[in-house]
């Protein structure tokens, strides 16, 4: 019993490292960002949206012995927002996920800020991120093709 205890003890400092190290680089470089597409926005370039994948899940209350419903945070860069998570009840998500393909959902009501997501999906936003900007300056390109 102590040895799987040592090795959880272990594992949390692991997963602890790796978030905060996550955030710390979330830190030092989304905030930045965000402004650079605050000032885009400022020159109308509006009403983009780019989905990324789902980054976390977490039960809806304190314990998900208590309640079965949980909440989805989908990567997300929604103008003028800039880059935060689409934040979804599960079984929204499901439904969503299996929509036809093509038919467009609003992000914008479901958008939170990067800066008042948890910080969990702040460190992990950091991975999406070079992605959903690549596929935003795509789209722009396009725009003045």
């Amino acid at each position: 019993m102590e040895h799987l205890l040592q090795r959880q003890a272990v594992e949390l400092a692991r997963l602890a490292a790796t978030i905060r190290s996550g955030l710390n680089q979330a830190e030092s470089t989304i905030p930045g960002i965000n402004q650079e597409l605050r000032t885009l926005a400022e020159l109308d370039l509006t009403e983009f949206q780019i989905e990324g994948p789902t980054l976390y899940i977490r039960p809806a209350g304190p314990s998900s012995a208590r309640d079965d419903s949980f909440l989805v945070y989908q990567a997300a860069l929604v103008m003028p927002g800039g880059i935060g998570a689409a934040v979804w009840d599960a079984d929204e998500h499901t439904a969503y996920a299996n929509a036809p393909y093509g038919e467009p959902v609003d992000l914008t009501p479901r958008f939170t800020p990067y800066d008042r997501c948890p910080a969990i999906v702040r460190a992990l936003l950091v991975t999406q991120s070079a992605k959903m900007l690549d596929c935003f300056i795509r789209d722009v390109r396009l725009l003045g093709s």
